[in-house]
């Protein structure tokens, strides 16, 4: 089987995919990655580490070898993307909904440590998943009488007893359409104008068609 290939054919299996701890918020649109691959470029005198006895980088390369996989397999709709040698230190940037972006320094951090920080930070906690969990298994039930549609108890709410029909069966009354509320609104603040202005004797105010209508003759 392809996926058994490579190193560490473990991260491509699907029980250890299920196994991340990382689900996002929904508001994380973009995850990016920032570190140096220092043994692409290995002399043998150790001149291509800026500082041969400590490399600030091993964690983050690490956390992404081995967690990136489970965070892509629980997050399908967050980008993810991986910067080499761009930087001096490593860190992490995840971009928001509203265009904020929040930074994670991750210069001589473990694994563990990273993903802990990730999961506190921007990750959802058992609260929230238990209750989504909770409300996706509500609405898809058949059994939920508040849910209207196509293979249900009911198609419509119009069809429970004591709520407004549908204005395609039953023609709404004039209260409750806008062009007629706008249209009685506007002549009574037209009537009103006059009569500040003197135009008009309050004497001969006769209240709007509309109104009339409405009020004096249903």
């Amino acid at each position: 089987m392809g996926f058994l290939f490579g190193p560490a054919p473990i991260r491509r299996t699907l029980p250890y995919l299920k196994n991340g701890s990382l689900l996002f918020r929904d508001r994380v649109k973009v995850m990016e990655v920032h570190y140096n691959m220092f043994w692409k470029s290995k002399t043998p005198d150790m001149s291509h580490i800026p500082y041969p006895q400590h490399d600030a980088h091993v964690g983050l390369r690490e956390f992404y070898f081995w967690n990136i996989p489970q965070i892509q397999y629980m997050n399908p709709s967050v980008q993810i993307v991986r910067f080499l040698e761009m930087t001096p230190h490593p860190f992490i940037r995840c971009w928001l909904s509203d265009g904020k972006d929040v930074i994670f320094d991750c210069d001589s951090q473990s694994r563990e440590t990273i993903e802990k920080r990730l999961v506190h930070v921007l990750g959802k906690t058992q609260q929230m998943i238990a209750h989504e969990e909770a409300t996706n298994v509500t609405q898809t039930s058949d059994s939920n009488a508040a849910i209207f549609g196509v293979d249900r108890a009911r198609f419509c709410m119009c069809e429970v007893p004591g709520q407004c029909p549908c204005p395609s069966v039953i023609k709404l009354p004039k209260s409750c359409r806008g062009k007629f509320t706008k249209q009685l609104k506007d002549d009574a603040l037209k009537e009103e104008e006059e009569i500040i202005e003197g135009t008009k004797e309050l004497e001969s105010f006769e209240p709007p068609s509309i109104a009339r209508e409405r009020f004096f003759y249903s």
